[in-house]
């Protein structure tokens, strides 16, 4: 398991062959971890961004003076891409055009690619047309199931006890530092346009979304701004609006990586 830090691949390997003499008897074992670190504790280069523009087809999202989350969802995730693909990334959208996509279909595209981000693009409603202003999401930790799926890359006949409590365990070791990645990069983008979009970034919080839970890499939920409120949904009906907002992402996802220190772009 070559991306793992050395401690915690000895924790996974003891996890998974309870009673066994101890990590050397185990390191053969080829087990990887979606969170992408190096022996070192350094997260590799981050090379591949998977955008996901929320709803679509059928689903049209929030709908609110005559604007869909759906076009404009995709109007901004498309912009994104071309931000994302000048800066030297290579980008992968989950739809790029009006198309229904199941939730667990996209993160689990992101999964099958091994992305290394997981950006989802999203415009907000509330009850109260007063609320405004922008959220970022990133993955809070999920009670596992039994249903649930073992870890990625988990053979299960070494595993040697088929617990729910083990499954969790092994999540937990595997997602853990994802999900610290998760906040720091949804900070990074929340901040970005905070100060580009001149709007107050209202939240930075963890949430159980599907797109969220289910992709192995940090993974990021962004509601650009609230379609339910009056002038913001005036602001996102203009495109230059929607240009800004979309470089704005851009920048918070190039300062992340930039602040990772692995590599130039």
């Amino acid at each position: 398991m070559n991306n793992l830090p050395h401690r915690l691949h000895c924790a996974l390997s003891l996890v998974l062959l309870i009673g066994a003499s101890g990590c050397a008897s185990t390191a053969s074992i080829p087990l990887r971890s979606p969170a992408r670190l190096t022996t070192a504790g350094f997260a590799t280069p981050i090379r591949t961004v998977v955008i996901d523009a929320g709803h679509g087809g059928h689903d049209p999202g929030t709908s609110h003076h005559g604007l869909k989350e759906k076009r404009l969802a995709l109007d901004i995730a498309k912009r994104l891409r071309t931000y994302l693909q000048n800066a030297g990334l290579k980008v992968i959208m989950t739809r790029d055009s009006d198309k229904f996509i199941p939730l667990s279909k996209r993160a689990a595209l992101a999964n099958r690619t091994q992305a290394d981000l997981f950006i989802s693009v999203h415009i907000n409603a509330n009850r109260s047309r007063w609320v405004s202003g922008i959220e970022a999401y990133y993955p809070r930790v999920s009670v596992i199931t039994s249903s649930r799926q073992w870890p990625p890359f988990v053979r299960t006949r070494e595993v040697a006890i088929r617990s729910t409590t083990i499954k969790q365990v092994l999540w937990d070791l595997v997602l853990g530092r994802t999900r610290s990645q998760s906040k720091r990069l949804a900070t990074s983008i929340c901040h970005a346009m905070r100060d580009n979009l001149r709007a107050p970034c209202r939240a930075i919080k963890p949430a159980r979304f599907v797109v969220l839970r289910e992709a192995w890499m940090p993974a990021v939920l962004v509601e650009v701004g609230y379609l339910s409120n009056k002038s913001e949904a005036g602001r996102l009906r203009r495109s230059q609006y929607r240009q800004v907002a979309a470089k704005s992402i851009a920048q918070g996802i190039v300062s992340y990586i930039r602040q990772l220190g692995v590599q130039h772009i």
